[in-house]
């Protein structure tokens, strides 16, 4: 199933993969990733298997549809026509005009779901998402309905060219990502042992979820099936080692530490 745009509405203001913001069938507004983004259609995998995986954590994440753009509606704006995008299948996360960057001196006193803060530590190492902890735009704050939306997957998996031999160069390494955006979230989720439940649900899933959320991508983004089931294995082999590099942030959580150590 996928959303057809029926406008365009105008490119967003930042973006390395250039997004733009079309209204689709549905009558709601969409950040769209184009095919013919600087990165390739690696990104477009990226983001809808990152979304589907996140779903199966129950984590907060942007709805991501695939999104059909014609040729007919391309011909219809001449700032599209220059961009010589391809009709087709794209990637579109759901527009929420009310979000603004969690970085921006956004009150997290007043969340309604900022406990979500943990799962997202997790499943960004799982993933090996590793920008969010650096750029602080890649999670929103819902202004109106006081809660956190996970955006932007494109650098999950080590990044958009996949590439094989990093993914397997050291399979024992896990990355330990911590920084500003994760900090802010410490007064927030620390305690006993603010991860056990969300690495508990990571390693619960079986091979089936999994192969379920990373299969079924469109023919026309060209993505071998060979290198999705290699990245099957690649997050069967993580999933069960992500515990080991989140223990390393628990000198970030003094409840947690101390917990720990009296235990």
């Amino acid at each position: 199933m996928y959303r057809r745009a029926v406008q365009y509405i105008k490119p967003m203001e930042q973006g390395w993969t250039r997004p733009h913001i079309f209204k689709c069938d549905d009558h709601k507004s969409y950040v769209v990733k184009l095919s013919n983004n600087p990165d390739g259609t690696s990104v477009l995998a990226n983001e809808w298997i990152a979304s589907r995986l996140a779903e199966l954590l129950n984590l907060p994440i942007a709805k991501c549809s695939i999104v059909m753009i014609t040729r007919d509606l391309l011909d219809m704006y001449p700032e599209l026509k220059k961009l010589d995008i391809p009709p087709g299948l794209h990637i579109g996360t759901r527009y929420a005009k009310d979000g603004v960057n969690v970085g921006d001196n956004v009150d997290l006193s007043d969340c309604n779901n900022v406990h979500y803060a943990a799962g997202m530590i997790a499943f960004d190492h799982w993933i090996n998402n590793w920008d969010r902890h650096v750029t602080q735009a890649n999670l929103l704050y819902l202004e109106v309905k006081r809660e956190i939306m996970l955006i932007d997957h494109s650098d999950a998996f080590f990044g958009p060219d996949w590439n094989m031999e990093e993914w397997w160069d050291d399979p024992e390494k896990m990355d330990v990502f911590w920084g500003p955006l994760y900090e802010k979230f410490v007064p927030f989720i620390d305690n006993y042992d603010p991860f056990d439940s969300y690495l508990t649900a990571i390693e619960s899933l079986d091979e089936d979820d999994i192969r379920n959320a990373v299969h079924g991508l469109p023919d026309q983004w060209s993505i071998p099936e060979d290198d999705l089931d290699e990245l099957v294995n690649f997050l069967l082999y993580r999933k069960d080692r992500v515990r080991f590099a989140i223990e390393e942030l628990i000198h970030h959580f003094p409840v947690w530490q101390t917990a720990r150590y009296e235990y």
